[in-house]
């Protein structure tokens, strides 16, 4: 009976997601590799571990027998890694990592260059989508570190501090009339407003914020709901309507003066930018290396988007 890490990484990886497809995305394998993987670990123990009867797969007993173990060999190469590379002082291999759209867009691209210039043998994949997303992944163990605009809910998922970041009302100039350039918050209902969708950290801030100021956030005349922060930039440019957005996304804009700030009096919506990881799954050495870089350089003493209108 033998078998190897590449062999057990995908067992494990199928045995967490009950989906080859699944599995290999996350692994990077096409799957047919992944399968031969798989007919050869079985091979090699002389045992069925998934019963492929149904679209999904299910463990077999000695594939659950298995699984148990797996995760524990898994860990214990990482952290072996991890001592040897710790011991020499060269961190390589690479690290799989998800960011909702402002920090993936817009924060992490510098800090990766500074990590990048210091330990140049390690690669980074960064996938960007919303909070939610970053979460069920960060859940489901699809990736290693994330880093979101809200804590994670989860109890299994830390959440660590990495910055503030502060949320503005903007619009065309254009768009704007006489007057509108300070709002009361019940004026905000006069406004049309393009809005990002459901699982955005941004969003939800934006209508906590309303709630506090008793303003329902069904009332708002929301013109468009768009799936990223640059669409929604684009749109208020175009004049589609005014937005709220991370004041960090628009200083370009700002500068420039295709877009303005709108003061909204009493609406002062802040919000932490946070790293997310599941405490129960061993990071590889590359990627604790990478956490513990992000955190030790934290900007979170400066107030990411926070030096005033028009900066």
């Amino acid at each position: 009976m033998s078998f190897d890490l590449k062999q057990l990484r995908a067992f494990e990886a199928v045995a967490r997601h009950g989906s080859f497809t699944r599995a290999s995305r996350e692994i990077g394998l096409t799957q047919p590799t992944l399968s031969t993987h798989i007919q050869n670990l079985e091979s090699g123990l002389g045992v069925r571990l998934f019963d492929r009867a149904s679209r999904k797969v299910n463990l077999t007993p000695a594939g659950a027998l298995l699984r148990d173990y797996a995760g524990k060999i898994l860990d214990l190469y990482e952290e072996s890694l991890k001592a040897v590379e710790a011991y020499t002082g060269r961190i390589s291999g690479s690290i799989q990592m998800d960011a909702s759209t402002v920090p993936g867009e817009y924060i992490l691209p510098g800090m990766l260059v500074d990590f990048h210039r210091r330990y140049p043998d390690v690669q980074v994949t960064l996938m960007v989508s919303d909070s939610a997303a970053v979460l069920s992944r960060i859940e489901k163990g699809e990736t290693s570190v994330g880093i979101i605009g809200m804590p994670a809910s989860h109890p299994a998922i830390s959440s660590s501090l990495l910055c503030h970041d502060t949320i503005v009302l903007v619009a065309a100039p254009g768009a704007l009339v006489p007057g509108q350039e300070c709002l009361d918050p019940t004026q905000l209902k006069n406004v049309p407003l393009i809005r990002r969708e459901s699982g955005s950290a941004t969003q939800l801030a934006i209508e906590n914020a309303l709630r506090q100021h008793r303003i329902d956030p069904d009332s708002i005349r929301w013109t468009a709901t768009l799936g990223s922060t640059r669409a929604v930039i684009e749109g208020v440019v175009a004049g589609l309507g005014s937005a709220f957005v991370s004041r960090n996304t628009v200083l370009r804009e700002l500068a420039q003066g295709t877009l303005a700030e709108i003061e909204v009096d009493g609406l002062d919506i802040r919000r932490g930018i946070y790293v997310v990881r599941h405490d129960q799954r061993t990071l590889s050495p590359a990627a604790s290396c990478f956490l513990d870089e992000l955190l030790q350089n934290s900007p979170e003493k400066r107030d990411l988007g926070g030096s005033g209108p028009g900066v």
